[in-house]
C-alpha cells in the first residue's frame, strides 16, 4: 500500500513539475508589454497585464507590476515586487532591464522622501551600470546623485492633517494659482504648481525665510530646456495656508532665473508635486479656493497615473485617447510635438501657423506652433471644447512621450477640479 501511494504520490510531484515548467511567456505578448512599457503606455499596459497575466510567466509578471505599482502611486508594493525579483529571478535579467528596475526602486525612495537610499541606488547605477549609459544619461544620473546625495542627512519630509483645511488661494493675471505661505514668521504667496518636479524658491526669499541652505550646485531642467544652476534648501516649519509641513525642500535659484522683466512678473517661489502630492486630495475652486480633506472620495476613473515627479491624466478627443501631463500652472493647455507628428496632414489643413513665448524657469522662449481651434476634449466624467489650443512644433523632454501638458484653461472649465492621489483620478464639479 505504502508502494502505490508513492508511486502516486512521484507522479503528481513530476506533473506539477512539468506544469510549473510550462508556465512560460507567450514571445508575442511579452513584446507588446514591453512596447507598452517603453512609450509609458501604463493605461493599456495595466489592461493588457490582466487580461493576459495566464499567459505570462512569474518573473516577467512581476516585472511589468514593478512599474504599473510605481506608475499608479503603489511605490512601496513596487519595491516589493522588485525585491523579489532580484531574490528569485536574477538570471532573467539582463543589465537593461537590471538598470530599469534600480531607476524604479530610487523614485519610489523619492516618493517616501528617503533621500539617501534613493542616492545610494543612484550611485549603483553609475558605478556599475555605466556601460550601458551614453555620456547624456550617465550626467543626468550623476547630477540626480549629486542632488539626493546632498540631502542624505535630511529627514524625511511629513505633512500634519488632522481636519478639513481651507486655504485661501487667489488666482493672479497670469492664471497662476498664489497659495499664501509661511516660514520662519515671513508670509509670501507662492504659485501652487503641479508641474514643478520640486518646489522652488527665488535666492532672496530663501535668505528672508531663513531657510537652510545646502551650498551645492545642480543642474535643473526647466519648461523652456534650460539648463540652470541651482542650490537647495530646506524648510523645517513650512505652513501651506494653516496646513503645517516639516522637512521640505527646495530648488534655490537665482532671483534673476525667476524674474521676467518682459511681463513685470517675478515668482518669489513655487509649491511643487512633492509637497502636493503629500496632501493626497485637493479640491481647486475656480475662484481659487483650495479645499484638503482629512476623509478622502473614492472613485472608479483611475485616470491618473504617475511619471516620475509628474502627474500624467487620460483624456479623450474624438477617437482619439490621449495623455497630458498635468500642470496646475500652466495658463494655457498645449499639444505636443507626437501629437503634431501623428496628426500632422489635419493640423496643417486646418491650423494656423504662429510664434508664440513660452515661460520657465530661465525666462521666456520663442517656439512655434499651429494653432487649432474648437478642439473638443472629454476629461474624467465632463465633455468641454477648447476655443483654441496650441500644438508645439517643438518636443520637450517633459511631455516626449505625451499627447500634450493640460492647463488652466481646462481646470477652471468647472467649479471644482478634485486631484485624489490615492485613487488615482481627477475629476470636475
Amino acid at each position: 500500500m505504502k508502494t502505490i501511494k508513492s508511486i502516486i504520490f512521484f507522479c503528481l510531484l513530476i506533473n506539477l513539475i512539468s506544469c510549473a515548467a510550462i508556465k512560460t511567456t507567450d514571445k508575442k505578448i511579452d513584446y507588446e508589454l514591453n512596447r507598452l512599457l517603453e512609450t509609458k503606455s501604463f493605461f493599456k499596459l495595466r489592461d493588457a497585464i490582466t487580461e493576459n497575466k495566464a499567459k505570462l510567466s512569474e518573473d516577467r509578471l512581476l516585472y511589468y507590476n514593478v512599474f504599473i505599482a510605481n506608475a499608479f502611486g503603489k511605490h512601496e508594493q513596487s519595491n516589493e515586487y522588485i525585491d523579489q525579483l532580484l531574490k528569485n529571478y536574477p538570471s532573467t535579467l539582463n543589465d537593461t532591464m537590471h538598470l530599469k528596475l534600480l531607476d524604479i526602486k530610487a523614485d519610489n525612495k523619492i516618493y517616501n522622501y528617503k533621500y539617501k537610499e534613493a542616492s545610494d541606488i543612484h550611485n549603483e547605477i553609475i558605478t556599475q551600470h555605466y556601460k550601458i549609459l551614453d555620456s547624456a544619461e550617465l550626467a543626468n544620473y550623476k547630477n540626480v546623485q549629486s542632488l539626493f546625495g546632498s540631502l542624505a542627512s535630511v529627514k524625511p519630509q511629513i505633512v500634519h492633517l488632522n481636519q478639513d483645511v481651507i486655504i485661501s488661494a487667489t488666482l493672479n493675471e497670469f492664471n497662476h494659482l498664489m497659495t499664501p505661505v509661511k516660514s520662519n514668521g515671513i508670509t509670501e504667496k507662492f504659485i501652487f504648481d503641479t508641474g514643478a518636479n520640486l518646489s522652488t524658491i527665488s535666492e532672496s526669499q530663501a535668505e528672508k525665510m531663513n531657510l537652510k541652505i545646502i551650498d551645492q550646485k545642480i543642474n535643473v531642467g526647466s519648461a523652456t530646456q534650460n539648463n540652470v544652476t541651482s542650490k537647495l534648501a530646506v524648510a523645517e516649519n513650512f505652513y501651506v495656508g494653516d496646513i503645517r509641513f516639516e522637512n521640505v525642500v527646495f530648488l534655490v535659484m537665482p532671483d534673476d532665473q525667476l524674474s521676467f522683466p518682459q511681463i513685470n512678473y517675478t515668482i518669489k517661489g513655487i509649491i511643487g508635486f512633492p509637497v502636493i502630492h503629500q496632501l493626497g486630495e485637493i479640491h481647486l475652486n475656480k475662484n481659487g479656493e483650495i479645499k484638503v480633506p482629512v476623509n478622502r472620495n473614492k472613485n472608479n476613473l483611475r485616470n491618473m497615473f504617475l511619471n516620475s515627479l509628474t502627474p500624467v491624466v487620460r483624456a479623450v478627443s474624438g477617437k482619439d485617447t490621449l495623455l497630458f501631463t498635468f500642470d496646475t500652472g500652466a495658463k494655457s493647455s498645449e499639444l505636443s510635438m507626437k501629437y503634431y507628428k501623428q496628426h500632422e496632414s489635419i493640423i496643417k489643413a486646418e491650423g494656423k501657423h504662429q510664434v508664440v513665448q513660452r515661460g520657465g524657469a530661465g525666462g521666456l522662449k520663442t517656439i512655434n506652433t499651429y494653432v487649432f481651434e474648437n478642439f473638443p476634449i472629454e476629461v474624467g466624467t465632463k465633455n468641454l471644447k477648447l476655443p483654441q489650443i496650441h500644438v508645439s512644433l517643438e518636443a520637450f523632454n517633459f511631455n516626449k512621450y505625451f499627447d500634450g501638458n493640460m492647463g488652466q484653461d481646462i481646470l477652471m472649465q468647472f467649479n471644482t477640479l478634485i486631484i485624489n492621489f490615492e485613487e488615482m483620478f481627477i475629476d470636475f464639479e
